[in-house]
Formats: C-alpha cells, structure tokens, sequence
C-alpha cells in the first residue's frame, strides 16, 4: 500500500511538471506583444480613423490623425485593418512588431451605378442632373403612395399630399411649373411608362432616378418637359432562396386641431351679427338655441386612425435564371371618419439568361379599395346649434321639420347633416391596375445589344355611390327616395420599343451609343349612369330606379410615335459629352404639324483624373458639368383640334314652313395649336472627399417653357363663346439646388450618415401673347377668385386687397369712399394703393404665391451594435396659403363660425384683427384680400425610427438571418403659423387640380401624427 501511495505521489508530480512546461512553453508562444504601425492609402497619405482589430476577438483600435496605430496582440495573431470607402485588408503579425498596411479604394463605390433614360450609367460618367434615392431609404416609411416617403429627400423635387385620406396621390413638381396645365412628371417603372407611381409598394422600390435637365431627360421627348422618375424594383439575386416578412402596426391622431363654436358661441355671434345688422330677433330664436339641441360636429367627425401594413418577399436565383415575388397588403384609415383605404399587390420580377440572349419580366397586380369621405370640407356647414342623432340614435335628416324653432329662423331645407350623409352613403372606389413588361434582348456580336420591350397598363376603375332611402340629402334637396351613381373607367396602354445599344472601348475612347424606336398607344373609356327612386335600399342596380340617365361617356384614343438616339462619349474618364435627339409624332396634332425634333447636349469634366490633380489626394472626385437642351410638350386633350357639334331641330331653312335638324357649333377649336417647348439650361458641379466619405452636388438651372397653350377668348361676333387654345404664353423657373452626404465609422461599434439638401426655385410668367391676366381660385359660395396669372409674377399668384387694419369709427370709415361697399365702424380697411382717394379695383395687387421659393430635407443616420437611428426633416418656405376657414369661419352666413370670431371688433374690443360680427356685410369685408391668407412656411420632423436588430450569433442558433424590431413616428412635431389643420396643402380648389389653385386650402381631410410598430424578419 505504501508503495502504491509511492508511485501514485510520483505520478501525479511528473503529471504537474508536465503540465508546467507545458503551459510555460504556450505562454511563451502566445505571449502579447506590442503591436504598431502605419495605415496609409495607396498614394502614401495616411488614414486617420482607420480601424484596427485582432481577428476573432474584440480588440481593437484606431489610428490617430497621422494614420499611426499600437495594440496589443499575439505574435500569431491576424489584424483586420479597414475604412469606410476602402478594401478591407488582413495582415498576419507573423511574429512582427511593426505591421503597416496600405489600403485600396473601393471600387465599388467609384462605380456606382445610376439608372438613365433607356440604360444605367456609372455616376462618374453621369453629365447631366440626376437624383437618386434607395429603397432602404424608404421603404421602413408606411404610405399608400411612395412619392410621400420621398418628401424633401431630393433638391429641385417638391412633392405636397394632397390631403390625409390613406388613398390619395401626392403631387409631384420638378424644378418648378413650366405650363398652364398638367405639371406631373413622366413615371417609368421598370421600363413601362405610366401616369403615378401609385400602383408601386415602397418594400418593392430597390431604386428611384429623378432626371432633372433635359440633357437627361431628353430620350424621353414630349413627356419629358416635367422631368422624368425612373423607378425600379427589387430583383432576384444568384443564391438559395431568401425570404423577408415585413409587417408594422400604427395609430394616427390629429396633428392641429381648428376651434369652431359651439352651440352657445355661435348664437352669441350670430345675436352679435343681428344687433350690428339692426336684425330684430324674435323670440324663437333663444328656442332655436337651446342648448339641448347642440352638437359637436368635429368631435364626431374625428378618429384616431389605424393602420396596418405587411409585406412578404421571396427571392433566389440560379446559374442563369433570377426571381423575385412579392406579396402586400396595406389598411388605413384617415383621422376622419368613414374615410378608408385598403390595397393589395402583388410584383414578380424574373429573369433567364443564356448565352448572349436575355429574357426579363415584370408584371404588377394592384388592386384598391377606397370608401372616401368627400364631406368633411362641407361638414361645417351643419350647425352646433343642431343634433346630429335625434333622442333614437338614428342621423338627423337635413330637412327642418316645418314649424319648429329651427324651421323658423333658418327656412326648411336648408340644414345639411354632411357627417349623417358621409355615415349613411355607401361610397367605393375600387381599382385594378395591371402594370408589366416583357423585355428581350440579344447580343450581336461584341458591343452591339439588340433590346425588344413590350409593355402593357390596364386600369379599371369603378366608382360607385348609392344614397339610401329616408336618409338625409345634400343642397337641401327635399324628398323621399334613394339614388345611384356608377362610372366605369378603363384605360388601356400598350407600348413597343425597338432599341440598339453599342458600348465599346478604345483605349482611351469610350463611347456608349443607342438608337431606338418606340410607339405607345393609350386608350380610355367611361360608361356611367345615373338612376334615382328606388323601392328598396336592397335594389341597387339601375333597371330598378323610376328615372335612370346615362352620364356622358366616351371612348378616347390617342398614340405617340418616336424616334430616338443618344450619343456618350468619354476621353481617358476626363472629358465627357452626351449628345441626345428625339423625333416624336403625336395623334393629338394635326398631320402637318404633329412632329417635333427636341435635341440636347452636355459637357462634363472630371477635374480630378487631370494630372495636376494627383497630389491632392484629399479630393477624391471633382466634376464639372454642363447642358441645354429642348423638350416638348403635348398638354392638350384628345379631340381638341376637333370642333363640338350640336344636333338641333328647331331650325328654318328657307321658305320652308316645316322645322328642320342640323347641326351648328358649339366649341370653336383653333387646329393650328403645336407643341409647347421648354428649353432647360443647367450648370453643375459634383465634388467628393475624404475617400467620397463627404459628397457634395450643386446645379444651377434655368428652365424656359415656350409657346405654351393658353385659352384666348375670341370677340363675341364670331359665335363662339369658349376659350380657343393658342400657343402664345412662356414661363420661366430658375434655381438653385445643393446637397450634400457624409458617411463615417467612428469605431467597429459606430457608424453614422448624414445629408442634407436644399434648392431655391424663381417662377415667373414672361408672357401672355397678348391676352389678358387669367383670373382663377374659386373658393367661396359665390365663386370669389382669388388668384391671378400675370407677365412678371408666378403662375396662379394671389390677388385682392391689403388690409389695413380696422375702421375705429363711422366718421373714419365713411371718408375712405369704397366703391364696393358701405363701411361702417368695425370693418376692414384697405390700402388705397393708386392714393387716389377711393378704394375699388385699381387698388388690388399680387399678395402672396403658393409656390415654395425655397425648400430644404435633413437626414441623420446612425449604427450602433445592434441598434440603429434614423431622423429625417424637411421644411419649405416662401409660400403663402389661403385658409378658406378665415371666410368661411367669419363671413359666411351658410354655416357654423369659428370661435375666435367671438374677439370679433366691438366699441369695447378695439384692438383685434378680426372685423365685427355681421350677416348683411354691407362694408364687404368679404372681398379677396391678404385677410384670408397665411404663411406657409414649416419645419416638420417627418419620420423618425429606432431599431434593434438581434445578434447574428443568436440568429445562427434560431436559423434566420435578420429579427429587426423598430418603432417609428411619422409627422412627430411640426413647427409652423398656419392655423389651418396642416400646412401642407397641394392643388385644392374649385377650379380642379390646375396649377392655379396651388395652395387653397377648402378643408382638405388633415394629415395626422402616425406611431408605428414594427417587425422585420428573414429566413
């Protein structure tokens, strides 16, 4: 036993000193040593900020100013060395104590790809003004239309919503309004052109081009003048398959809310009114006021909102064949009730290529449902003084019943419930949009690719409204029965395009050329019918209505057919010059002058691949750019050189006792209308540093639109009483943009971006051709225009009276002799602008413009571990709004005021800006005037989103590859004067959407503040 204990005792000591030696030995192999060294680029200069770390472990470090770095590390050990626009590189210590690394620049920053006109270009090539936004710029922003996300993201693109309802399309401005009609930009979408990129989810969007200059824009032709948005979406990539679910639940409240009386306020105003008036009241009106019968109509009108929206993207490729599809469905509500919108869509991309042919399909499937609330503007109307439920729960009807204190003091029939009728109606618009292309191309020998494009639209839209029976009824219409209201609209777009690109290179001659050929052909279609009297609520179909009569319905086919070149050509990436024709031939024109040539040039200049520039290697890129060029428009409808017939029976001809039929006109034409040119200008510079860490544009544009249609009134004797189109009028826009991006990484933990971008835009009318100023912007009850189009101010420019505060006395206001009305004490003042002692006409003038003269977008991006940031502002300015609640609030008659008409002017309330309480406006403070308008500038946090992506180590053991959880806000604070809901009011007026009526605001449905929650996930 003791031997044993022996043996046993020895052995464990030659076990510890093997162990020792072991040990000992490893200690002296993996001994830490002190590392340092030196990270330049290839030209020598030194990185400061480059990082350095001990591969597999998380040691590191940064070099200081001079590029120099010390870190403690294994003589084995392998540091990775990298920075931001660069190769990352690993160096083995192999023992050294001085490790220096030289870094090359990453190529594939320098050879960014931007998508032109019937191509792509590297940036470094690009010679005219182009803006580019990526996908994952926006696609974490929840909006039925895209263009929205888009907002003050871009220099020189101004993009208003035209209101808070879920389904409505952002309107899209380019470098300003250069016509008197349609201002939209031309959309293509994955080489299809359409009329919106509404029909396009956001998760779908890999890239957007905005083409600004004509040299640019200039393949495009006619469609072209307003500049064009290339949109292209998300495609298959060579791999296994790769799933990504994307699905975010919010809430939207309203942002701003407007005061409007209630019950006891508005009959305190209209007795205020009635005593000002010298109105005897009669005692039934203190029953018509009681407040039992009070409501308050936007309480009931306004909601918190919901929305949801999920998406699932499949995608994967092989040796040849690449795919994608994808699946969305979008809900939404707006903060004002019965207004919702829902959409569906589906998007496959495919591709198959063999050899040196290339098979490529898209095809789109959208389909909308949208129950829109078109009352809300009118919902005012109703008064607080008024139910809108009676004492059963059931819509007050509009009609007063007869006798009672209402009826008496209003009249019967004259009540509006809006919220009943937006309640009660079954109102839908459904659209199907199908959007794809088929695209084939083939390589005919080296260099030469023959390209066919086929490419198909058709939209469908059904737009049905049903008023039931014993409901209420809008203008006070009296009676007992329901009504219908159906319109079918189908459009159908089909295009072709041959095109033939050569792209070669001869050392230092570089030339990329393409010819083409393309013809589209649109056609639209309406049937509609209107029926009323039904027996049932249950019979909604027209056979069973008493009347029925069908709407006007047409059937309008118009066509384009083009040709087209471009020309780029590059010397030793120094000198480059792009060089474009398009010859378009339009059905809207008559034979003779239905073509038109538009030609465009540019120079560009790499400044810093000239040799003198290879010391300065703190510039990494510095390129000068120029280009002119001439675009056509063709903004007229179709049949508008064709004259409107009327079939009339009553005529006599001749001696003959009888009546007979002919036909006389009715719309006179003028057939010699043509295409309206905009010659562009535009001067700029790209500069990039720090390794294009810093990246600055900046353009200089004039935009000159000539020989632009507009309706000229001919003298009576010519029997014609419409205006006559004539291409006489010109406008001019010029401008500034600049923007500018930084992107760092701070250490292996941080890394941030920020941009920012602002442009300055100058819209001018520089002629008329003789006709006189355009008088537009309806916005009352009686038709009060309130804007004016004139040589020398901007197109759709306000027009009225100056205030000049308020009449204080009788005597004061009877010695200003207004030839439009009898002032009195209380009301307003207006400047007598001409001094010549009176006030009427000759003393309005221009008093505002609705179009922003200056706009500006930050955003601010940052990466920290597994959390990330993003801040994104914009903001415009310059621009003034017509608040139709400042008329309608203390002016009209027709229904509810606001409650700050209570500070309304009285002998005892003298310092105020808001005129006495009246009814019978004898003074006229109605009249146009800068009492209605207000500035439209704001400063608005548009989105905001905080995420945290989890570990790629825990991803490995669940077998995903991203679990990212985000919230966000939309419209987070906006700062601002306006007083209305928001400030951002785009085309809303009586007059239609023309560019005269920018920036009217009839109560538009409010923009809210939306909090969203999200998740995203991939397999």
């Amino acid at each position: 036993m003791k031997m044993f204990k022996s043996i046993q005792k020895k052995g464990q000591f030659r076990i510890l000193l093997f162990a020792f030696f072991w040990l000992a030995a490893f200690a002296v192999g993996h001994a830490q040593t002190s590392i340092s060294g030196v990270v330049t680029d290839t030209a020598g200069q030194s990185l400061a900020g480059a990082n350095v770390l001990v591969k597999g472990t998380t040691n590191g470090t940064q070099t200081d100013f001079d590029g120099n770095y010390t870190i403690e590390a294994d003589s084995n050990a392998t540091l990775v060395i990298s920075y931001l626009g660069y190769t990352t590189q690993e160096e083995a210590v192999a023992g050294r104590s001085t490790v220096n690394a030289s870094l090359t620049e990453d190529a594939s920053q320098l050879e960014e790809v931007v998508v032109i006109g019937y191509g792509s270009q590297k940036k470094s090539d690009l010679t005219g003004a182009v803006a580019t936004v990526g996908g994952d710029d926006i696609e974490n922003i929840t909006f039925s239309d895209p263009a929205q996300a888009l907002q003050g993201r871009m220099a020189g693109v101004n993009i208003q919503s035209q209101g808070g309802s879920p389904g409505s399309t952002a309107l899209i401005t380019i470098r300003g309004t250069g016509t008197l009609s349609a201002a939209g930009p031309l959309f293509v979408i994955d080489g299809v052109i359409t009329n919106n990129m509404n029909s396009v989810n956001p998760q779908d969007i890999d890239t957007i081009s905005v083409l600004k200059d004509a040299s640019s824009t200039a393949i495009y032709g006619s469609r072209a003048a307003n500049g064009v948005v290339i949109i292209t979406t998300k495609k298959g990539t060579k791999g296994r398959l790769t799933i990504d679910f994307d699905t975010n639940y919010g809430i939207t409240n309203l942002v701003n809310e407007v005061d409007w009386a209630d019950a006891r306020q508005y009959a305190d105003i209209v007795n205020r009114a009635d005593d000002n008036d010298g109105t005897d009241r009669s005692p039934a009106n203190d029953t018509a006021f009681s407040p039992g019968n009070s409501s308050n109509l936007y309480d009931e009108s306004i909601r918190t909102a919901s929305l949801t929206n999920t998406n699932l993207r499949l995608a994967g490729g092989g040796e040849n064949t690449l795919y994608s599809l994808s699946l969305s469905h979008f809900d939404g509500e707006s903060v004002v009730k019965y207004d919702d919108f829902e959409r569906y869509t589906i998007r496959a991309n495919g591709s198959f290529t063999k050899g040196k042919f290339r098979l490529e399909n898209t095809i789109g499937l959208t389909r909308s449902i949208n129950n829109p609330n078109p009352y809300f503007n009118k919902e005012r109307n109703l008064l607080p003084t008024i139910s809108l439920k009676d004492n059963d729960g059931n819509w007050n009807s509009s009609d007063l019943e007869p006798g009672s204190a209402l009826a008496t003091f209003y009249g019967p029939g004259t009540i509006i419930n809006e919220l009943g009728v937006a309640a009660l109606e079954d109102r839908t618009v459904t659209n199907t949009n199908i959007l794809g292309n088929l695209a084939a191309s083939y390589e005919v020998f080296n260099g030469l690719t023959y390209k066919l494009n086929l490419g198909l639209e058709f939209n469908l839209n059904n737009n049905f409204r049903f008023r039931p029976l014993d409901q209420v009824f809008i203008d006070g219409n009296l009676g007992n029965f329901a009504e219908l209201s159906e319109r079918n609209d189908t459009f159908l777009s089909t295009l072709i395009e041959h095109t033939l690109n050569y792209k070669k290179s001869f050392g230092k001659h570089g030339v990329d050329i393409i010819g083409g050929f393309t013809q589209q052909e649109n056609n639209t279609r309406r049937l509609g019918v209107d029926a009323r009297r039904f027996p049932s609520n249950s019979l909604r179909v027209p056979s069973a209505a008493e009347e029925v009569s069908n709407t006007p319905s047409f059937d309008n086919t118009s066509a384009i057919q083009s040709y087209f070149g471009r020309l780029n050509y590059s010397f030793d990436d120094r000198y480059l010059i792009t060089a474009t024709l398009r010859r378009d031939g339009s059905s809207l024109f008559v034979p003779d002058l239905r073509w038109g040539t538009f030609p465009s040039a540019a120079f560009a200049w790499n400044i810093s691949n000239e040799k003198f520039m290879e010391n300065v290697s703190s510039i990494t890129n510095l390129k000068f750019r120029a280009s002119y060029g001439e675009i056509g428009s063709n903004n007229v409808g179709v049949y508008s050189i064709d004259p409107t017939l009327n079939l009339f029976s009553e005529y006599v001809l001749g001696d003959s006792p009888g009546r007979v039929t002919g036909y006389s006109i009715t719309r006179g034409v003028n057939p010699n209308i043509f295409w309206e040119t905009t010659k562009t200008t535009d001067i700029g510079l790209d500069f990039g540093a720090m390794n294009n860490r810093l990246n600055v544009t900046m353009d200089y544009f004039v935009k000159q639109s000539e020989d632009i249609l507009i309706g000229i009134r001919l003298p009576i004797y010519t029997g014609f009483n419409n205006n006559i189109p004539f291409n006489t009028a010109s406008v001019e826009n010029k401008g500034f943009e600049f923007s500018a991006n930084y992107v760092d990484q701070l250490s292996e933990d941080f890394s941030f971006n920020a941009s920012i971008n602002f442009s300055t835009l100058n819209n001018e009318v520089t002629s008329l051709g003789g006709s006189t100023p355009i008088n537009t912007g309806s916005f009352t009850s009686n038709s009060l225009n309130s804007k004016r189009t004139d040589i020398g101010q901007p197109i759709g420019s306000f027009f009225g009276y100056v205030v000049d505060g308020i009449y204080q006395s009788d005597a004061e206001a009877a010695a200003a002799n207004d030839a439009s009305g009898n002032p009195v004490a209380g009301d307003l003042r207006f400047k007598d602008l001409d001094g010549d002692g009176d006030i009427d006409v000759d003393d309005q003038t221009f008093i505002g413009s609705a179009i922003p003269n200056f706009e500006y977008g930050f955003n601010f991006g940052a990466n920290y571990k597994q959390w990330d940031l993003n801040l994104f502002f914009n903001g415009v300015s310059g621009n003034t709004l017509l608040n139709s609640n400042r008329y309608r609030g203390f002016f009209d008659t027709d229904g509810n005021y606001l409650a700050e008409a209570l500070n309304a002017w009285t002998p005892s309330n003298t310092n105020t800006t808001i005129p006495r309480n009246t009814q019978a406006d004898n003074g006229f403070n109605r009249r146009m005037s800068d009492f209605y308008l207000e500035n439209g500038a704001y400063f608005r946090l548009r989105n905001a989103q905080i995420g945290y992506s989890l570990s790629d180590s825990f991803l490995d053991k669940i077998k995903l590859s991203k679990l990212r959880l985000y919230v966000s806000a939309i419209n987070l604070f906006t700062i601002t004067d306006y007083t209305g809901y928001y400030p951002e009011i785009g085309r809303n007026g009586r007059g239609g959407s023309s560019q005269f009526n920018l920036g009217i605001d009839e109560g538009t449905t409010p923009t809210g503040r939306t909090f969203q929650l999200g998740l995203q996930v991939s397999f």
